[in-house]
């Protein structure tokens, strides 16, 4: 018999040592991710139909609350994350979670819904640090970029699948609906995650839960995170901001309901521009391959503004913005790891907190600004201000003048 044939087939149990995640794990937590972040995308088509059945504005129940306590749990799980180990939050965070979100399909007062919408929120931020702080110890260095890219790419599918599926599932069988079904998903992502995820051996900092909450602390306050900070903002800012308007946007030129489906839809291949990332860093360095990204988006929502009073301008337009924010996402989440090592998790953590404090305010944003084309031009200008704050963190960090 021979030696491959005596070999026992690999089983969690036996995927322990330093770089335990397989192909199958990543493709756990990509998918589960993809469902964690719609919870934040679906309040965009979903603020008219739950507003008509619950009575008046649920803006700030069903979007802020969520974005806002989603955006500040990241600052809490990140270090937990990195004291406890990441399976145990990530399979407890997605328990809750499929609770809270079921309890959403009952909810019959607004307040009620802001109530269980920051649970979910809470819950939910306990999902994207933990598990890019797993993929960046426990993938094998060869294919890190990868994973980091393919995690990226689920969270920016989320945008535009959070969106088609709150509407299509609203229009047919009714919005509890959306709550049940992400509810059932990731109950079966936790036990997933309980019987798949091995944990790697990992460097960890001496101390106890308050020693992590501190070097989340020391890290916020160092100059070339603070730039990353500044930068990082403006990407679901501009890109939640963007897709709140154009709802909107698109009804005062005449397009329905399955037209404006269709134009969100349109982005969509843009966004697995974040799964060449990793090459283009490697080819350009992570700094200039995050800084072309925001000027690229700046370049598509500028051509969006100009363009904006057309379907089919938009059409041709939109899709060049998502790419480049696809194209940042991934490399700013290196930058972030990079800087906060050996305490990933809270760097994640604080990646994600900035990251989602932008996407609280991009419906804001949009809510404020009655003018299409104004919103998108004052977008573009933040952009470009972000790849001007990518060149003088690259200038902190070499040491250069």
């Amino acid at each position: 018999m021979s030696r491959s044939a005596q070999a026992p087939p690999e089983t969690p149990a036996r995927r322990t040592g330093a770089h335990p995640a397989d192909a199958r794990t990543v493709g756990l937590l990509v998918g589960a991710a993809v469902f964690v972040l719609t919870q934040l995308y679906a309040a965009i088509p979903l603020l008219g139909p739950v507003g008509d059945d619950l009575g008046g504005d649920v803006t700030f129940a069903l979007a802020t609350c969520f974005s806002l306590c989603y955006a500040t749990g990241f600052l809490i799980w990140g270090p937990v994350s990195d004291q406890y180990g990441r399976k145990k939050v990530m399979t407890a965070g997605l328990l809750v979670l499929s609770a809270a979100t079921l309890a959403c399909a009952f909810t019959a007062s607004v307040a009620w819904l802001g109530a269980l919408r920051g649970v979910q929120g809470l819950a939910a931020a306990s999902f994207a640090p933990t598990a890019l702080a797993y993929l960046s110890e426990a993938v094998p260095p060869h294919r890190r970029a990868g994973a980091i890219g393919a995690m990226s790419t689920a969270f920016l599918v989320a945008g535009i699948f959070g969106q088609v599926f709150a509407s299509w599932v609203s229009l047919n069988i009714g919005w509890p609906w959306v709550f049940a079904v992400c509810a059932v998903v990731f109950a079966g992502a936790s036990l997933a995650t309980a019987l798949t995820v091995v944990e790697p051996r990992r460097e960890t900092s001496p101390g106890h839960l308050g020693h992590r909450f501190l070097a989340a602390g020391r890290l916020v306050v160092r100059p070339e995170v603070l730039l990353l900070c500044a930068a990082h903002l403006t990407l679901l800012l501009s890109f939640v901001g963007m897709y709140t308007a154009l709802g909107p946007h698109l009804g005062t030129l005449g397009v329905d309901e399955s037209g404006v489906i269709w134009l969100r839809l349109v982005g969509l291949p843009g966004m697995f521009a974040a799964l060449l990332a990793g090459r283009l860093a490697l080819r350009w360095g992570t700094e200039n391959a995050a800084r072309a990204g925001f000027l690229l988006a700046a370049a598509g929502i500028a051509a969006e503004a100009l363009l904006g009073r057309s379907p089919a301008g938009v059409a041709a337009a939109s899709p060049v913005f998502v790419t480049g924010v696809a194209l940042t996402v991934p490399s700013m989440i290196t930058l972030f790891g990079r800087e906060s090592a050996p305490d990933r998790a809270s760097g994640m953590a604080l990646t994600g907190f900035v990251l989602f404090v932008g996407a609280s305010l991009g419906p804001v944003a949009a809510r404020h600004t009655g003018d299409f084309a104004a919103l998108l031009w004052g977008f573009a200008g933040l952009l470009t201000f972000a790849a001007g704050c990518l060149t003088v963190f690259r200038r902190l960090v070499s040491g250069t003048p």
